[in-house]
């Protein structure tokens, strides 16, 4: 691009085969900032933000993402025998890796369709009130205990997300219906 540039203009063409290189070897470095600045926003979005607002697509996904560049970033400085950055890298792949057993609870309990019906199911089955209130946080999640129940969470958030399927596609048909 830059060489038929300097073409259009009239100047003398360089080489610029050496930039390829260069953005090849920053790749990593720029993989590891980015990935944790992308990271440490999002991770204290997710568990001390309103529950209302914490997207479970947007969390998976951005999860996935992040574990998978942190696994090859830290590989990478790992074995170029770089001891600081590979510390680093391990730190940040250490957190992510503590968040995994969150997200399936997290996402089972935001599903669509999750309604006060729902909660009082996972309520009763886990033997103690959990609900959406002020101030209930991903973090309110985890403190109080349903890490330990997140298989009840999944079942009831998969059955409340079926029901607000057919509810909606319900709803749906008796509005064409109407016409």
């Amino acid at each position: 691009m830059f060489n038929q540039r300097e073409f259009l203009v009239g100047k003398e063409q360089k080489d610029y085969s050496r930039l390829q290189q260069m953005m090849k070897d920053f790749l990593p470095y720029s993989n590891l900032w980015l990935t944790t600045r992308t990271w440490k926003k999002r991770h204290e979005a997710w568990m001390n933000g309103a529950w209302d607002e914490l997207d479970p697509e947007e969390l998976d996904t951005t999860f996935e993402q992040c574990l998978k560049t942190i696994n090859q970033t830290s590989r990478y400085f790992r074995d170029k025998g770089f001891p600081k950055i590979s510390e680093n890298a391990n730190s940040i792949k250490g957190e992510i890796d503590d968040f995994r057993p969150v997200v399936p609870l997290a996402l089972a309990l935001r599903k669509q369709g999750m309604m006060e019906r729902h909660w009082d199911q996972v309520s009763e089955k886990v033997g103690f009130d959990i609900r959406p209130c002020e101030g209930f946080t991903l973090t309110t999640v985890k403190e109080k205990g349903m890490l330990q129940h997140t298989e009840i969470a999944e079942e009831v958030g998969e059955r409340a997300a079926k029901e607000h399927h057919i509810e909606t596609s319900l709803k749906k048909m008796q509005e064409e219906w109407e016409g």
